[in-house]
């Protein structure tokens, strides 16, 4: 988890591997419980920021902004998305969708 990196760094630390499923995770911007982290993916060139929110109230995780599949931490989806592909959606085409499966977590060299 490269979590405090900014998302300049994140997406550098994603473009350094270039490689369709690389991934990180990283501290939302937006900084609230309900929102904690983002999960940043790279494909066909391009890097994607999915929210994970958190539900307080079932304490467990969620993925993206319309997802209903629970995980009780972090590891969990990312274990998950290793196996599964995950839906990939186009934030300025909404209509353009991909699928990939995690591949490779990036390291920042920061840390």
């Amino acid at each position: 988890c490269s979590s405090d990196l900014t998302r300049p760094h994140a997406e550098g630390a994603l473009r350094r591997i270039n490689r369709d499923g690389s991934f990180l995770v990283r501290n939302s911007s937006r900084k609230t419980i309900s929102h904690p982290f983002v999960l940043m993916v790279l494909f066909n060139d391009k890097v994607y920021n999915v929210q994970i929110r958190y539900d307080q109230r079932q304490d467990v995780y969620l993925l993206g902004t319309g997802g209903t599949e629970h995980f009780l931490s972090v590891t969990e989806i990312i274990d998950y998305f290793t196996k599964t592909p995950l839906l990939l959606i186009d934030g300025k085409d909404r209509d353009l969708r991909y699928q990939c499966t995690l591949t490779q977590p990036a390291r920042s060299e920061e840390h």
